[in-house]
């Protein structure tokens, strides 16, 4: 726990994650433009860096949790980036959610200014990062995922090493795809439960207990019918995930139609002026087309 960790993106996930750094005892440093999020973290015993530059000179090991791949190009490439002076013997643990060609792209452009990369994103929601029980997805080299490791303990609780640099970020795809292939399932079991007469959240806690049971029925299945559609994991992000899923089926050359489909209903929801709530408000755009309430709240 000697090491000095630098950690970038402080939004739903990466709050919780960094917060459980200084809990489990790490001398922490993080770049934020957010004052108010500098202040909280300051005021935690966390050090303030003004560029991600600036944090490279401190921090031998940066975590980065931020929206796209643009964003963590900036980040480890940019003009005031961590490697914007050379990083020799630097590290890049990213936990956003990319395509594993952007990942070995960006792995690349590090390993010429001397650092290493890992991808690392994860699955567990808002809860699993302020709790540390994430998922954490890693695909990179063996010694250097070992040399992160502690630091991955103090986020998550489930800690795999998956593959290669990209492999990480190929499984989180599969993860995304799931999600939402199964929130489908769900939004249609809901409207035929209601056409049926039945109690919607009756048939939740039914089928929760046979086959057809899953962690989408029981969280997001539950958020919806409640309505609890602020905050959570936006579907805006959703809609960029199943992109990335989809280019990487394409890339492989595979056949997914229920991927492809998702990502046009994520994609409608957000059109419909729902980017900003939890991705389980799809059972809005459901609702909507099967002649209901826009918006039952």
């Amino acid at each position: 726990m000697a090491e000095r960790i630098g950690f970038i993106g402080l939004g739903v996930m990466g709050n919780g994650m960094a917060r459980n750094l200084l809990k489990a005892g790490f001398a922490l440093t993080i770049w934020t433009r957010d004052a108010a999020k500098a202040e909280s973290f300051k005021a935690l015993g966390a050090a303030i860096a003004d560029t991600p530059k600036a944090l490279a000179a401190q921090c031998k090991l940066v975590i980065s949790c931020v929206p796209d791949a643009a964003a963590v190009r900036d980040v480890a490439l940019g003009e005031d980036g961590l490697a914007a002076d050379g990083w020799k013997g630097g590290l890049l643990v990213d936990c956003s959610t990319i395509a594993p060609f952007e990942a070995q792209e960006i792995a690349a452009g590090l390993k010429d200014a001397g650092a290493d990369f890992l991808d690392a994103p994860i699955s567990g929601g808002k809860k699993g990062a302020d709790e540390g029980t994430l998922t954490i997805m890693i695909g990179g080299g063996e010694a250097v995922v070992e040399r992160a490791r502690p630091a991955f303990a103090a986020m998550g609780k489930n800690i795999h090493h998956v593959g290669p640099q990209g492999a990480g970020q190929a499984l989180k795809a599969c993860n995304q795809l799931m999600v939402a292939i199964n929130l489908m399932g769900v939004c249609e079991a809901v409207g035929i439960a209601r056409a049926a007469g039945i109690d919607p959240k009756l048939m939740r806690e039914v089928v929760s207990t046979g086959t057809g049971r899953s962690g989408v029925l029981e969280g997001h299945g539950l958020r919806y019918l409640e309505g609890t559609l602020q905050g959570g994991f936006r579907a805006a992000l959703m809609k960029k995930d199943l992109g990335i899923a989809t280019a990487v089926g394409a890339h492989y050359g595979r056949y997914q139609p229920a991927t492809g489909l998702a990502h046009q209903l994520m994609t409608g929801l957000c059109n419909a002026g729902h980017a900003d709530l939890d991705n389980a408000a799809l059972g809005l755009l459901y609702d909507m087309l099967n002649g209901g309430q826009e918006d039952p709240s």
